[in-house]
This record gives structure tokens, sequence and C-alpha cells, in this order.
């Protein structure tokens, strides 16, 4: 009986913590399973990024040649990425610029995003203004069916990917903004790492960019 009593009190007690952190409401708790989605989406960019750098095809604008490139684009042409991936990226009916490999954004598979729509769910795109800095990735949450979770999500991604990742909440775009490193007396991880870009976003707006921290020295923007 003292054991029952027991159990009862730690689920009546997970329970008060749920609707206490989740407001009582479902859509903090499929947060809760969408953002699974999102750090899936997340690594994948990731791990693709991570070979590209170390081939050392990830560019940026100053320095793109035939081989190296600055966006999701060109590194989907050399599929870097699992098939469907670089097969949406570089058909998106967004694609229309009139330069080869210029498009940047990949509108991820899980939360519906396909080459003809207009706005996905999670956008993600390579951040790679500048020569001998990690390639960060920038999210978007904030235009889809992920919108109305984008501050508790951005919470929670920041949160579970802290100790892995620097990461600038406050971007509102796929730019580093500043060739100043995150800390130019730290770590060499901190000196190959940008700074934050200095934009005016907010920590609950669903945008905000990922730099890994797992790239080596040799796994930078060329």
């Amino acid at each position: 009986m003292p054991q029952l009593i027991a159990m009862v009190i730690v689920v009546v007690g997970a329970m008060i913590y749920m609707f206490q952190t989740f407001g009582g409401t479902g859509d903090k708790i499929e947060g809760v399973a969408q953002k699974g989605s999102v750090i899936t989406e997340i690594n994948n960019i990731r791990d693709g990024l991570k070979i590209a750098a170390k081939s050392e095809q990830i560019g940026a604008a100053t320095s793109v040649t035939t081989d190296k490139y600055t966006t999701l684009e060109g590194l989907a042409n050399l599929a870097y990425f699992a098939e469907q991936i670089n097969d949406q990226i570089k058909t998106s009916a967004d694609n229309t610029g009139t330069t080869v490999d210029d498009y940047n954004i990949y509108k991820a598979i899980s939360f519906g995003g396909d080459a003809t729509t207009t706005a996905g769910a999670l956008e993600l795109s390579l951040v790679a203004d500048k020569v001998g800095y990690i390639p960060g990735i920038f999210v978007d949450l904030s235009k889809g069916t992920l919108a109305g979770n984008a501050a508790f999500l951005e919470a929670q991604l920041a949160n579970d990917l802290g100790d892995i990742s620097f990461i600038d909440r406050t971007a509102t775009s796929a730019s580093t903004g500043t060739t100043a490193p995150r800390n130019a007396t730290g770590t060499t991880l901190e000196k190959r790492t940008p700074a934050d870009n200095g934009e005016s976003g907010t920590n609950i707006d669903g945008k905000f960019i990922i730099y890994f921290k797992d790239f080596g020295s040799d796994e930078v923007v060329k």
C-alpha cells in the first residue's frame, strides 16, 4: 500500500510539473515531440556540412570557385546530403536565381517541406560568410505550422544543444554580420567561431544560428 501511494504521488507530481511547464496546453506537449524531429533535420544538414567542410568545399562569397560553394544548393549538387534532401534543395520552386548554385534554403521534409512549398515550417540555411570560420546553420521556425511553438522550441533547442554548440539567438538571417570571432582571446575553438551577428531578433522569435563545436580547425569555410 505505501508503494502504491508513493507511485500515485510521483504520477501526480509529474502531471503537475507538465501543466506548470507547458501551461496546460496541448500545443506545448506537441512541441516536445516536434523538437526531436527538428534536431534530426538539423543534424541531417550538419552531417553534410561537416563532410563538405572537411573536403574544403564550403567557401565564403569572396572565395567561391568551381569547387567551393557558399549555399546549400551548391553542396546539394555535389550530393553532400541525403538523396531526398539534395533533390528538394536543387528543384525548389523558389530556386529562380540566375546564378548557378545560389539557392540556400532547405525546407525540412519532416514537416511537409518539398520543392513546391512556398514557406517551410522548418527552414535551414548555410551560414558561410567568413573564411577561416566554422560554418553555421540558420534555423527559422517562424513561417509555418511550427510558428505557434516557435518560442518554446527555440528555448528547448538552445537548452538541449547548448553544450555542443554556440547559438546566436538574436540572429534573424543566415549571415554572420561580422568578421569578429566569438572570443578573440579565448580558445582556438572560440577564435574560429563567429560572434553573434548583431541583429535585433529575440530569444522567442524562432530564428537563430547554430555553430557546432565539433567542427575542427580543418573544417572551416575556405
